[in-house]
């Protein structure tokens, strides 16, 4: 969180009082402009400003403010770092140069400065929530839940930062905590279907009426948890599982559903409901009880996808290497096709992209003889039958890595410095997938080192003599 700073100081230059009243009027034009999200033309008002009365402390912390909401985060630290100059040890403006910092990737230095912040100003819960964040990133999770604790004691009511202590706490695998504080995602009050809504599903039986389970929009998350639904069963409760139109012939295969529906449906005979992703929370599952036995999901039978026929000595390699655009932040899941062309450089690989719309990007790269595409590949069910297809998937963070592991088939990630949660830290294996082994990279942003530990582990995998195969090393 970044917030704008007014005019403190009253610092004359040689042009007098009124450089420094026209300097004022600028910085007070930018701060309006910025607040009614014209960060352009809030940028070119500090500009003057600066111009004005060059020492405007307020004027470079809002500028870098605007810069990073502009996406130039670069320029964004060096207003931040001329400020601190002028004004220095000041909280707001270390938090904020912490802050673009963390988004470049420079995790250590943002920890220092945001550690730096929170002690110069140790009321402001906002510094302690961007704190946290940042030791969050770097995997000091103890630290992290405590600077949380701390803005939330200061300011109780910040859902988003109860929701952010919960992924630290999953991330350092206290599942309870962690599921407990990310119950707030999940509003007790679920928006009615046809005017219709039920009680949250506390786990217990419900007297041979039925539960409604609903599956969110991200199909990973739902790959992700659709395990949990056999356990519900388990405990004697009918399951309707509800999700997304296209997503329902892939749910269809989830065991001990008894019916998967439509959203919108009509649905008779439920006494509870319970989004899918909060499963886990209300069956109490931890670490050591994750349910990690695949297949769980299954290929639709009527999937469109028809794979074309395997070639002697070639493996089938399916890739994704982006679920979205490639952001500037460092700490991104996603990364560019170049850096998979690496698997392409063997000719017994025939890399297949699992990668919804990637054809201006493959023919931008130049690789389409190197990498085939899939028709209708956004769909669910062809993706999963095209993950089925491959000898191995290679992907990022993404929908096609998760049905692999669903699947129960055999897929090598690719991850960011700050990964998603449920990686944990330091393991190159995932208690989620047995099927899944892990790369991760070492320094934020660095996507190189990783892709050439896949390259090693591919070679040792297709070289080695079959009874030395296994798992990849060095992962």
């Amino acid at each position: 969180m970044e917030t704008e700073q007014g005019a403190t100081t009253a610092g004359r230059l040689p042009g007098g009082v009124d450089a420094l009243v026209e300097a004022q009027i600028l910085l007070a034009a930018g701060i309006d402009l910025q607040r009614a999200g014209r960060a352009r033309e809030a940028i070119e008002a500090y500009g003057r400003a600066i111009a004005v009365q060059p020492d405007l402390v307020e004027a470079y912390h809002n500028l870098g403010v605007a810069l990073r909401a502009a996406g130039c985060t670069p320029a964004s630290v060096a207003c931040f770092r001329r400020a601190l100059r002028l004004r220095p040890g000041h909280g707001p403006t270390l938090s904020n140069l912490g802050n673009a910092l963390r988004s470049l990737g420079e995790t250590e230095d943002a920890v220092q400065l945001l550690r730096q912040a929170a002690a110069a100003d140790p009321q402001s819960p906002e510094i302690a929530y961007n704190c946290a964040l940042a030791l969050r990133d770097a995997g000091q999770v103890a630290d992290a839940v405590r600077h949380f604790d701390r803005s939330l004691e200061l300011r109780p009511d910040r859902h988003s930062a109860r929701i952010e202590r919960g992924l630290a706490h999953l991330l350092g695998g206290n599942f309870t905590a962690g599921f407990a504080d990310l119950a707030l995602r999940h509003p007790a009050a679920i928006v009615p279907v046809r005017g219709k809504s039920w009680p949250r599903w506390d786990g217990r039986t419900l007297d041979g009426r039925h539960l409604l389970v609903r599956a969110g929009d991200d199909l990973a998350e739902t790959a992700l948890f659709a395990r949990f639904v056999p356990l519900a069963a388990q405990r004697g409760v009918p399951v309707i599982l509800e999700g997304p139109d296209d997503a329902v012939p892939l749910l269809e295969t989830v065991e001990g559903v008894a019916r998967v529906a439509r959203r919108g449906g009509r649905f008779a005979n439920v006494a509870a409901e319970a989004p899918l992703a909060d499963l886990p929370r209300i069956l109490g599952v931890t670490l050591e009880t994750i349910p990690s036995g695949a297949p769980y999901l299954r290929v639709p039978r009527q999937s469109r996808h028809e794979p074309p026929p395997a070639v002697a000595g070639r493996i089938r390699v399916g890739v994704q290497w982006s679920t979205g655009p490639v952001e500037p932040d460092a700490r991104s899941p996603n990364c560019r096709l170049a850096h998979f062309l690496r698997l392409a450089e063997r000719p017994d690989v025939d890399l297949v992209s699992l990668q919804a719309g990637a054809q201006a990007e493959i023919a931008e790269a130049g690789a389409a003889a190197l990498v085939r595409e899939i028709e209708g590949i956004e769909d669910p069910s062809v993706l999963a039958a095209a993950v089925a297809s491959t000898d191995l998937v290679v992907a990022v963070d993404g929908p096609a890595a998760h049905l692999a592991g669903a699947l129960g088939h055999p897929v090598w990630l690719v991850l960011p410095y700050a990964a998603e949660w449920w990686w944990l830290l330091g393991r190159d294996d995932s208690p989620w997938y047995p099927s899944a082994w892990l790369f991760r990279q070492r320094r934020p942003g660095d996507w190189d080192p990783v892709l050439r530990r896949v390259r090693t582990a591919l070679d040792a995998a297709l070289d080695a003599p079959p009874a030395a195969a296994g798992a990849p090393a060095d992962a």
